[in-house]
């Protein structure tokens, strides 16, 4: 008798395959695989590759927030904390899965399209309570600029290898949640 794979497990990998290959290059063989499951028994768990995208948004959303210090008494702490995690796992991984899979899932898999912009929204919107309370001007607009400018470096980190432009966005981050200020 197979031993049981948490669902936490089969997330996790999820997460990866969908990092690697995309939504359309993911596979829920690939994932059975990996995770020592035969397919139909993935199929219990999870009845679609699209039913997989908001728990590994979900995931990802909870490993980037949990444990940041409190924006009420420490602001600055959470927002170094927040974008330094960020800025690791692009370094690490070299892209973000929400922005993966926000270009692979289409009008034909709407669960997997309201995931990524429910991920995308909660994100910036967490970005835009740490600014809040540390005083920020303009907090929900610096938040979104922020996040695009990280995004946007995935480019170059994926295209080119060049983390130049992933550094330059930390650095500008860093500046407007240490300051408050429009960046340099």
């Amino acid at each position: 008798m197979r031993e049981a794979v948490p669902i936490h497990r089969i997330v996790v990998e999820a997460r990866e395959l969908f990092r690697e290959y995309g939504y359309e290059g993911a596979s829920m063989r690939d994932l059975a695989d990996r995770v020592g499951l035969r397919p139909q028994s993935l199929y219990t768990r999870f009845p679609s590759k699209e039913s997989l995208v908001r728990e590994v948004l979900a995931l990802t959303l909870d490993d980037t927030l949990a444990g940041l210090p409190d924006p009420a008494t420490d602001a600055r702490g959470a927002w170094r904390t927040l974008i330094g995690r960020i800025a690791e796992t692009f370094e690490a991984r070299g892209r973000c899965v929400g922005l993966h899979l926000a270009y692979g899932v289409t009008a034909q898999t709407p669960d997997a399209q309201d995931a990524v912009r429910s991920f995308f929204a909660r994100l910036r919107d967490a970005m835009a309570e740490i600014l809040e309370a540390g005083k920020a001007p303009e907090p929900a607009s610096v938040a979104a600029d922020t996040l695009a400018q990280l995004e946007g470096a995935t480019l170059w980190i994926t295209t080119e290898g060049d983390m130049g432009p992933l550094r330059h966005a930390v650095e500008r981050a860093l500046y407007v949640g240490d300051l408050g200020a429009e960046p340099r």
